[in-house]
């Protein structure tokens, strides 16, 4: 199996996103990262609580009181043009650890400055503990694991579904002889 590498400067401590900028420049005490190209601000317990474009624009807002949260959209919607400038920007990292994901029938090989939840790639991956691994092997194991579940679960659903659909064939048929039966009784 093949390792995908991203962020392909693994050793050069610099990320792809601006996310880091952004947490540094508006003092983000929350967990930030990024998710489709989006910046998210978030807890430990609630990832996404602020989703912010790449262009400033708020897909998801935190309209409740909490300073904090409060301040950061404050700040960020006061001169929009800042934000889009950090995010864009390419982070700079002290060390870059290699960390190991799947997707798929790959593994994939990033970079983190610190393993483990609830750290963040140097490309804003998240790393929640049954996604992330320290080593190859680790990740690979995991990937199996999650393939062989995914399978049994199909498996169970198109056994499922067959079971159904053959209760409905039969129904369809009782069905067309009732018809039948019927239009034969009145004559057509």
């Amino acid at each position: 199996m093949a390792v995908v590498r991203t962020c392909g400067r693994l050793g050069s401590g610099k990320g792809m996103m601006g996310w880091k900028s952004v947490k540094e420049h508006y003092r983000i005490g929350h967990l930030v990262h990024v998710r489709d190209g989006n910046l998210m601000i978030g807890s430990e317990y609630v990832s996404e609580i602020i989703s912010i474009s790449p262009d400033g624009r708020f897909l998801k807002r935190y309209d409740r009181s909490n300073g904090d949260l409060a301040r950061y959209q404050r700040e960020i919607e006061a001169d929009v043009d800042a934000f889009v400038q950090l995010f864009a920007r390419e982070d700079a990292f002290s060390r870059s650890l290699p960390v190991f994901t799947f997707h798929g029938g790959e593994i994939v090989e990033k970079a983190c400055e610190e393993r483990g939840w609830p750290n963040v790639t140097h490309d804003g991956s998240l790393m929640y503990g049954n996604e992330f691994f320290p080593t190859y092997g680790q990740a690979l194991e995991a990937a199996r694991s999650y393939a062989t579940s995914v399978i049994e679960s199909l498996r169970s659903a198109v056994a499922e579904a067959e079971g159904r659909a053959a209760t409905l064939r039969g129904r369809l048929e009782t069905a067309r002889e009732d018809l039948r039966r019927l239009d034969e009784a009145w004559g057509r």
